[in-house]
């Protein structure tokens, strides 16, 4: 079963789905962080699916949108990362609320888990475990991505219209079609990559990038096409890795 739920405070509230576990309930709660942007709207129907595969295996899951996107409260013109990260923190705490799960794993794809490492790391959240799927090697990197992203797709939208590429550049509050305001990009400039001092389980989740021997990985058969400009509105919904994250995380979390 599925609940919507508004969460935080009444004045900019968050919004959230609920997944319920089937079958004999879980004591880990997982809490699911997406990326941002462009990225968060191609694989909105991916982590849903995800979400309903976890749920199946007993996990409750929680899913939601950060201040200023998708159905939650705010300002995307002034959002900043530590917002994120409370946002973040609220949805654990409400989970835990919800459900009653004695612990938390929290997993993250692309720009979800950079965030998800941070949480963790600066003491904003406890979690037993984060899965780390597609993160990407370093929050410059992301921002990078995301820039020469948004250059590919203008020049491909002035060679449909046949005309040479000199549009005016994009605004700098706007990226990709949204809202990207200045000190949100260096505070996700300065995320670090991979880290190797989290408490708890870490577990990296790609296909393309393969972390150090001595983190736990799992090796996935779809890839997520995060730079081709060719993939930029096409669903991201890689149905076979969704069970066998799904299969490890159970394997490994009460």
């Amino acid at each position: 079963m599925n609940n919507p739920i508004y969460f935080g405070p009444a004045a900019q509230p968050l919004f959230g789905m609920l997944h319920r576990p089937q079958g004999a309930v879980r004591q880990t709660g997982i809490v699911l962080c997406t990326s941002w942007g462009s990225e968060g709207l191609r694989s909105y129907r991916g982590l849903r699916q995800l979400a309903q595969t976890l749920s199946q295996s007993g996990f409750p899951v929680l899913r939601f949108d950060y201040t200023g996107t998708g159905d939650s409260g705010g300002d995307g013109r002034h959002v900043r990362l530590a917002q994120w990260l409370d946002d973040l923190r609220q949805a654990c705490a409400v989970l835990r609320t919800e459900t009653g799960v004695a612990g938390l794993c929290l997993t993250g794809l692309r720009f979800g888990a950079l965030l998800a490492q941070e949480a963790v790391a600066s003491g904003a959240v406890s979690a037993q475990a984060v899965a780390l799927w597609d993160s990407p090697p370093s929050g410059e990197v992301f921002v990078a991505n995301l820039q020469q992203m948004d250059q590919a797709l203008n020049e491909k939208r002035a060679q449909q219209r046949k005309v040479r590429s000199q549009m005016a550049p994009a605004a700098r509050d706007e990226l990709l079609g949204h809202d990207w305001p200045d000190g949100l990009e260096a505070d996700i400039a300065r995320l670090p990559g991979l880290r190797r001092d989290l408490p708890g389980r870490v577990i990296f989740v790609s296909r393309d990038r393969i972390p150090p021997d001595s983190v736990e990985s799992i090796r996935l058969p779809d890839a997520g096409h995060w730079s081709d400009v060719d993939r930029i509105h096409a669903p991201w919904l890689p149905v076979a890795s969704f069970r066998i994250v799904a299969e490890r995380l159970s394997d490994g979390l009460p």
